[in-house]
Formats: C-alpha cells, sequence, structure tokens
C-alpha cells in the first residue's frame, strides 16, 4: 500500500512538473506553433529589417571561380529563425558540399548591425558590420583584396528586399570605393509553404 501511495505521488508531481513551462524559457525562440519564432517585443525595432529572410528560402546563386574568373551556377537553401529569444535572427544554408550559417544582432548603441558568419565542413569565419543604406543592407568586414596587400573590405548586400524573396552580393571594395570586385551573387525566393 504504501508503494502504491508513494507510485502516484510520484506519478502526480512528475505530471504537475510537465504542465509547468520551464523556469527560464525563451517565449520567442521557434516552436510548434511559431515554427520560424518570433521578434520579442523588447528587442530594437530594427531587428524588423531583416524580418524577410524569416522562413525558408529556396536560392540560386553564382560564385566566382578565382581560378578561371569564370561564375558557376548552383542552387541553395537559406532559411532563418529568429533566435536568442527573439533579439537575433540565425540563418542558414547549404551550398554544394558547404554549410554556412550566420547570427545578425543589432547593436542599439552603435546604431549597426553586427554579422557573424561560420562556414564547414571547409572552416572559416568572419565578422561583418553595417546598417540600412537606403533601401539596401550594406555589410562590411576590412579585408585586403585576395592575393594582394591592397586595403578594401568584404561588402555583402541585400536589396531587392519583397515578402517574396530578396537579392544578395558579396563584393571586394577598395576603400576609395574604385575598384569593386563581385565574387558571389545570390537571388532567393520564399520556399512554397507545406
Amino acid at each position: 500500500m504504501r508503494a502504491s501511495i508513494l507510485l502516484m505521488i510520484s506519478l502526480l508531481l512528475t505530471a504537475c512538473q510537465l504542465s509547468e513551462p520551464r523556469p527560464a524559457a525563451l517565449l520567442y525562440e521557434p516552436s510548434a506553433r511559431h515554427p520560424f519564432g518570433r521578434p520579442n517585443p523588447q528587442a530594437p525595432p530594427e531587428l524588423a529589417q531583416f524580418d524577410f529572410m524569416v522562413g525558408e528560402n529556396d536560392c540560386v546563386e553564382q560564385r566566382i571561380d578565382n581560378g578561371t574568373g569564370e561564375w558557376i551556377d548552383g542552387v541553395r537553401s537559406w532559411d532563418a529563425y529568429y533566435y536568442m529569444n527573439g533579439f537575433a535572427i540565425r540563418d542558414s544554408g547549404k551550398s554544394g558540399a558547404t554549410t554556412n550559417g550566420n547570427i545578425r544582432i543589432y547593436d542599439a548603441a552603435a546604431k549597426e548591425w553586427v554579422v557573424t558568419f561560420f562556414s564547414a565542413p571547409a572552416y572559416s569565419s568572419g565578422a561583418w558590420r553595417g546598417k540600412l543604406e537606403g533601401s539596401n543592407i550594406v555589410l562590411r568586414q576590412a579585408q585586403k583584396a585576395p592575393g594582394t596587400n591592397f586595403d578594401g573590405f568584404s561588402t555583402l548586400t541585400f536589396f531587392n528586399v519583397s515578402d517574396r524573396g530578396f537579392d544578395w552580393t558579396g563584393e571586394w571594395v577598395s576603400e576609395d570605393g574604385s575598384v569593386v570586385f563581385p565574387f558571389w551573387r545570390i537571388q532567393c525566393q520564399k520556399a512554397p509553404r507545406k
């Protein structure tokens, strides 16, 4: 009898624990009800500048072949979710054998975006900073021109943004803007809803 009572109490306590939300629940992360998460109402309003990315995106891309200078066509995915309890956006995609991902967070004190990038299995990483310039989001990272000692910027630009998709380009740009070398172009459309 005592064992039965202890078992019932244990089951009752377990059921109560399962019905309670976690004490540090992340209410704005992806969930069954909100598969891509939600923006946190306390996040900087600039978070909405990247709303267009949230969801599944099917893309076509062109990357420059540094050996030949020819553009190589491909397809990729680029999916985005609210992250860090709705204060940031994380996105990732697959392009050929490479998987890459980013974390996008708005630094309200500096009034700019900070975007970190990681790629695998061939590891690479970086951080870009930028802001909305007109209707484009432009991110820059100081960088030497590939294979040279010329100072400039790796410049990433989101443009042609709509609720149906967006375009993106990666370019190396000299400090004075007189030399622009594009190395990656992507056009994305929202994936059909399942």
